[in-house]
C-alpha cells in the first residue's frame, strides 16, 4: 500500500500541469502524500467494509488533516492550477486507488487495513506519519525545495 501511494503521487504529478511547473516545499509534499493517502483509505472504507476505521482515522487526525488539505489547496492555488486543480488531484488519487482496489482487490483491501492499523497506532502527529512512508519516487519535472518559500517565489519569476 505504500509503494501504490507512492505511486499514485507519481502517476498524478506527471498528469498535472501545476505540479510539473516548478518545485513543491516539503510542506507542499507532506500534503499530496497526506491526500493520496487519505483518498487510498476512503476508497478503503467503502470497498474494504472499513468504515469505523475511516471514521476513526477522520476523528483522531480531524485538525491534522484540515490543515494539510488547506496547504494542499493553497499549493494548487499558488500555481495556476486553481480550486479546480485541487479538486481533480483528489479525484485522480481516489480513483486511481478505485482501480487499484478493482485489480487487486484482496491485496489492495489487505494492504489498506494494515495502513490503517498503522496509522491508528501511530502516536504521533499525522505528519511524522506520512513522513515515514516511502519518498516520492518521481514527481515528474517537481522537486522537494529546500528553500524558504519568499526565494522560491522570486526564482520563479
Amino acid at each position: 500500500m505504500f509503494k501504490t501511494a507512492c505511486a499514485t503521487i507519481a502517476l498524478i504529478a506527471l498528469a498535472n500541469p501545476a505540479l510539473a511547473a516548478g518545485c513543491v516545499t516539503p510542506k507542499d509534499a507532506a500534503a499530496l502524500k497526506t491526500a493520496v493517502m487519505q483518498q487510498a483509505l476512503m476508497v478503503a472504507a467503502f470497498q474494504c467494509r472499513e468504515a469505523s476505521a475511516y471514521n476513526g482515522f477522520v476523528t483522531i487526525y480531524r485538525k491534522e488533516l484540515q490543515s494539510s488539505d488547506a496547504v494542499l489547496k493553497a499549493f494548487f492555488v499558488q500555481r495556476g492550477g486553481g480550486e479546480s486543480g485541487y479538486d481533480r488531484f483528489k479525484t485522480k488519487a481516489a480513483n486511481i486507488s478505485a482501480l487499484e482496489q478493482a485489480r487487486r482487490s484482496d491485496a489492495f483491501c489487505a494492504d489498506t487495513h494494515a495502513l490503517y492499523a498503522a496509522v491508528l497506532a501511530h502516536r504521533g502527529s499525522l505528519i511524522s506519519f506520512v513522513d515515514s512512508l516511502p519518498a516520492v519516487p518521481n514527481m515528474g519535472n517537481a522537486c522537494i525545495e529546500t528553500r524558504p518559500a519568499s526565494r522560491l517565489a522570486r526564482a520563479d519569476r
